[in-house]
């Protein structure tokens, strides 16, 4: 116990380092690498806080963060704790009610938990670079620190719901975020001395607590207008941090500042224990994990100079757009001379979209395009680091010694290849296949690449299978034995979209086109339902039929009685299945999957799984991936759903080991690794 508590308080005089300076208390947070506001920082800065109190030489108080920023937020991994006090809460009440003038010295990204604590301070000196921004809501949270019930008060509801809402990151020296600050410095060697001499000057004037201004609510009519229009469109949706949100800065604007915070803090907590939460941290942290992939050596990941992208094509031209917005050199091979301009001139106008939305400047364009050259294969992929093969078939070509060479295309990968998301140039995801005969050095310059094109990696043993064809053949392969159970696919759709699909299994086929997805036999009897759709001459939504009907302009989908008769005819008399039972067996089914792919050592944990169908499949993020779902769901009900069932597919429904052995220990998904 005594080591214990030694270690805590030295973690603690670590975190904080407290000096004067000219009557100034200086209390910089050193806690890297974005001095979150774990338990050491909140501890000692409220000692460190209560020391410059009760000094008599202290006049004022600078609350600094040393290194790359201020406080980037709290410490995520802390909310699945008992809260240990200080909680960042309380410490912001201490900051603003200090007798002494408070100043925050702000740099860098300062976010969360760390900008209610800047709001917290009396006066707020900031270097213009900083950016600032309350984005919570993307971890099924509110801001829990006073952040709901400061920043409307400095400035009105519309732009504290703006950031509450979006969790965007935005810079404090543009109006109105430039509100937030006193004083603004230009240059980094130069913050310091400022906000020394600013402490000096607010000594005569004392504290000014934030919790004390009422300019946000200078009108109001509008006031209340706003909120209205916010109420309705937070109740639309399926998340419940955004309603949450917006009752919150309501109470703000109705309630006195300790009642507000008061609904801030109850809301938090009811937030923070709630499944939709829980799966949007697990997510947070998943991609996280899934970016750390081992490598056999420890060295950094290798510069890219050049990228050789070949072949045309809308993977091709989103590939090149992709890595010009990262800044690489691009050398695009492309054999025919006419559809190479054709595809650079596309690029250009792609751009130029960009410069007319306000997305980039005329100068970053031009540099873009100035980036990239257009020629014949054999002369694109010399020099290069790194050759893309972008189409189908753009093999010919041999790449110089040294470089990786990789497929984006769905072909059989001999060394390492990239499955990027569509449309490429705008998703997230990566798949980054590395085959069994791949050599030791394509794995690490395959990671740089998509590193560098700001992506997320998910690693995946495989010379040719990925995580999400996979999974998706697994849910359409469940869907199919639902209906062959009984149940229709339109309830099937219906009950997984107001779940949260977004494209459910059916509406999802039709969409890819029925003759495409009707390709695998299933065992036992079982149906695979869009071959038999598709041999009807329905092929899916671009015919105007396949499971639905397309009509009309907006060419919506219309559930038609006669595939409701095409299925009873194949299909027979079946047991019926209730409604109740389809989430749980299609997570059962989903869950069931994943494991096998653990299981088989295709990727190294189920979280990476998760990643790849929230990223790359239009699963909600709020329910965490299939994988976190089933456990959120309750993965004793999907096991014994799963029992229940008699269906001839007894291999695919019958619950794999290790979900079992997770119910019996009691252990989450996070635990299931190769």
């Amino acid at each position: 116990m005594t080591e214990r508590v030694t270690g805590e308080v030295q973690a603690m005089a670590e975190a904080i380092h407290y000096d004067v300076t000219d009557g100034v208390a200086v209390l910089s947070i050193c806690h890297p690498p974005v001095n979150a506001l774990a338990w050491p920082v909140r501890d000692g800065l409220l000692r460190a806080l209560t020391q410059a109190e009760v000094d008599p030489e202290v006049g004022a108080i600078l609350v600094a963060g040393e290194g790359s920023t201020f406080p980037a937020g709290a410490d995520i991994a802390e909310f699945d704790a008992a809260p240990k006090d200080p909680w960042v809460p309380e410490l912001c009440t201490r900051l603003e009610n200090c007798a002494k003038p408070v100043v925050a010295e702000l740099h860098g990204t300062v976010l969360g938990g760390g900008f209610e604590l800047a709001l917290a301070c009396h006066y707020r000196v900031a270097l213009r670079a900083t950016r600032v921004g309350l984005p919570e809501v993307k971890l099924g949270l509110i801001p829990g620190a006073g952040g709901t019930q400061r920043t409307p008060r400095m400035v009105g509801v519309k732009v504290a719901l703006d950031m509450i809402l979006s969790g965007r990151i935005l810079p404090i020296d543009r109006p109105p975020y430039s509100t937030f600050a006193d004083l603004l410095v230009a240059a980094p060697n130069d913050l310091r001395s400022a906000a020394l001499s600013f402490c000096h000057d607010v000594m005569a004037k004392g504290p000014r607590p934030s919790r004390d201004r009422q300019e946000g609510f200078a009108d109001p009519v509008a006031t209340q207008t706003e909120l209205r229009s916010r109420a309705e469109e937070a109740s639309e949706g399926p998340e419940n941090a955004p309603r949450e949100a917006v009752a919150a800065v309501e109470a703000a604007f109705l309630l006195p500042f300790e009642a507000g915070c008061a609904f801030e803090e109850a809301a938090f907590a009811e937030l923070v224990a709630s499944d939709q939460s829980k799966a949007l941290r697990y997510a947070f942290f998943a991609e996280r994990r899934a970016a750390k992939v081992p490598l056999t050596a420890a060295a950094p990941l290798p510069r890219i100079g050049a990228l050789a992208v070949l072949g045309a094509g809308a993977l091709a031209s989103q590939l090149v757009v992709a890595a010009l917005d990262a800044g690489l050199t691009v050398r695009w091979g492309i054999a025919d001379e006419a559809i190479r301009d054709a595809a650079r001139a596309e690029v250009e106008d792609s751009l130029e979209d960009a410069v007319s939305d306000g997305a980039l400047s005329r100068d970053v364009a031009s540099a873009s395009l100035a980036r990239l050259t257009c020629g014949a294969t054999p002369l694109m992929i010399r020099d290069a680091d790194l050759v893309l093969d972008a189409s189908r078939g753009s093999r010919a070509e041999t790449a110089p010694d040294g470089a990786l060479r990789a497929t984006a295309p769905g072909e059989t990968v001999a060394g390492v290849g990239l499955r990027f998301a569509r449309p490429a140039h705008l998703s997230r995801l990566v798949e980054v296949l590395e085959a069994p005969q791949a050599k030791a050095d394509q794995l690490p310059l395959a990671l740089a690449l998509v590193k560098r094109l700001g992506k997320v990696p998910v690693h995946v043993r495989s010379d040719g299978v990925t995580v999400g064809g996979k999974m998706t053949r697994a849910l359409h392969r469940a869907a199919d034995a639902l209906v062959d159970l009984g149940a229709s696919p339109y309830d099937i759709d219906a009950v997984l979209s107001d779940w949260g699909l977004e494209l459910p299994p059916f509406l999802q086929r039709d969409a890819t086109g029925l003759k495409g997805v009707g390709t695998e036999e299933r065992p036992g009897g079982g149906r695979d339902w869009a071959a038999v759709i598709a041999q009807a001459g329905r092929s899916g939504r671009a015919a105007g039929r396949g499971f639905y009907n397309y009509r009309g302009d907006a060419g919506a989908p219309v559930a038609d009685p006669l595939v409701l008769e095409m299925i009873e005819r194949a299909r027979g008399d079946a047991p019926g299945l209730a409604k109740q039972a389809i989430v749980p067996l299609m997570l059962g089914a989903l869950a069931n999957e994943g494991v096998r792919l653990v299981d088989r050592g295709i990727v190294a944990r189920a979280s990476d799984i998760d990643v790849v169908i929230m990223l790359g499949h239009q699963f909600p993020r709020w329910r965490g991936g299939p994988m976190k779902a089933a456990e959120l769901h309750g993965l004793f009900r999907v096991i014994r759903a799963m029992e229940a069932i008699d269906h001839p597919d007894r291999a695919f429904w019958a619950p794999e080991p290790w979900l079992k052995a997770m119910v019996r220990d009691g252990v989450g998904i996070e635990t299931l690794s190769a």
